[in-house]
């Protein structure tokens, strides 16, 4: 499938998904039309009853489209769990295209055999089914394409054979048209399932983000932690060496506020405080890489997750983006620029290497606080990691001690200060 999906750039991000879903839909609606087929067989086997005792190979013929299409059935089941839509999509193409043909040497195999009325009823059981399979197709026009080609040219070749009369004419010309027309009604119907594939990505993208920032917010931050905390543990616990794991991946967790937000807000007034917001957010967009992700996390605050650290406190990532936001120079909307400086805690997850589970994500997100905390209480504009140290014990004794006292902690030889 080759994009088939020429999306806008703002909802070119959609398109792996948009093919994800496409494809599961078309999977779908599968089901139900490849029962149809097989009772739209039985049907043609029934009425044909008679030609088909005349003229065997018309039931050998019938006989090989059921074993396709339950052979087609079968490798849904077997496709159903492929990781990638478009190997799914086209072994949902090669049993379309087999079925498609199929009806196609029907017809031909027919014409010598059969009446005029039961050839004229086998090409429209034909073009029945060839139209239930094109309203169920999804995204590409080759799709319509390898239903509609077997099936015009078995009719044109059956009408080709035969006297040429009205009926011949009128026939072909009916075909034509009723194909034609419900091709295009597929695609209709596909381009409305694309539309409302898109909309419900992006209300749910809306959900996922801050309305004045577009920044990530809180709730998305849960669910990318959910899934990336977990693969980092498991990276840490397939790894041969536990004590200097190579293969192990972790994440810098920084935390973010800026310096005496409330006085911008009240010397500038509320508008000026959400510009810069904004030109925070752009800030540190611009400053951490792709993969890494950046929430507001509320008010003034923001979190920055980086990932694949190699166990390296992501301190020139803090000291970066420190610097950034002291030396930019905030332009407002009344005309007048001003200059605001901010403080980060950050800490890595996992907390200790030796017990890689020993805090969760949740609790380093406290412990970046805590760093971002004390950033504050001695001067501000500066930035501060908490790494373990030697004497962790327990994720309690870790928590509680740098609730009373982070020098306590650190003295204590639980933690120590990275700047």
């Amino acid at each position: 499938m080759r994009n088939p999906f020429q999306l806008p750039p703002g909802q070119a991000h959609f398109a792996p998904e948009l093919e994800r879903a496409v494809v599961d839909e078309l999977y779908k609606r599968a089901w139900a039309a490849f029962g149809a087929l097989i009772l739209v067989l039985a049907v043609a086997g029934s009425v044909l009853k008679e030609a088909i005792q005349r003229h065997p190979p018309i039931g050998r013929v019938l006989m090989l489209m059921v074993v396709v299409t339950l052979l087609r059935t079968l490798s849904l089941v077997l496709l159903k769990n492929l990781p990638s839509p478009r190997l799914r999509y086209w072994g949902f193409i090669t049993g379309s295209t087999l079925i498609a043909f199929g009806f196609a040497d029907l017809n031909i195999v027919s014409y010598p055999y059969l009446e005029l009325p039961e050839l004229a009823l086998l090409c429209m059981i034909d073009l029945g089914i060839c139209s239930g399979a094109l309203m169920s197709m999804g995204s590409s026009f080759l799709t319509y394409v390898l239903y509609v080609i077997p099936n015009i040219g078995s009719i044109a070749l059956v009408v080709a054979l035969g006297p040429s009369t009205r009926w011949s004419q009128n026939f072909m010309l009916l075909g034509c048209i009723y194909l034609v027309a419900l091709v295009l009604l597929a695609l209709q119907l596909a381009l409305a399932y694309r539309r409302e594939v898109i909309l419900r990505m992006e209300m749910a993208e809306m959900a996922l983000r801050d309305n004045l920032t577009q920044l990530r917010n809180r709730r998305a931050l849960i669910e990318f932690m959910s899934l990336e905390s977990e693969q980092v543990l498991r990276s840490w616990r397939i790894t041969p060496d536990p004590t200097h794991p190579k293969t192990a991946s972790s994440l810098g967790i920084l935390m973010l506020d800026i310096d005496h937000f409330k006085a911008v807000n009240d010397t500038f007034g509320h508008l000026a405080g959400d510009e810069v917001l904004k030109q925070i957010a752009a800030i540190l967009t611009e400053t951490a890489r792709k993969p890494d992700m950046v929430v507001r996390w509320g008010g003034e605050e923001f979190v920055i997750v980086a990932r694949d650290t190699e166990r390296k406190p992501p301190s020139r990532l803090a000291e970066r983006i420190r610097e950034r936001v002291e030396q930019h120079p905030f332009h407002l909307s009344t005309g007048q620029t001003i200059q605001v400086t901010c403080s980060i805690g950050y800490s890595v997850f996992p907390f200790d290497e030796k017990l890689p589970a020993l805090l969760t994500w949740e609790q380093l997100i406290s412990v970046a606080d805590t760093g971002m905390y004390f950033a504050k209480t001695h001067g501000r504009n500066r930035s501060v990691g908490i790494m373990a140290a030697d004497q962790i014990k327990t994720d309690s004794e870790v928590l509680s001690c740098l609730e009373q006292s982070l020098e306590k902690a650190q003295a204590d030889g639980l933690v120590r200060l990275v700047e």
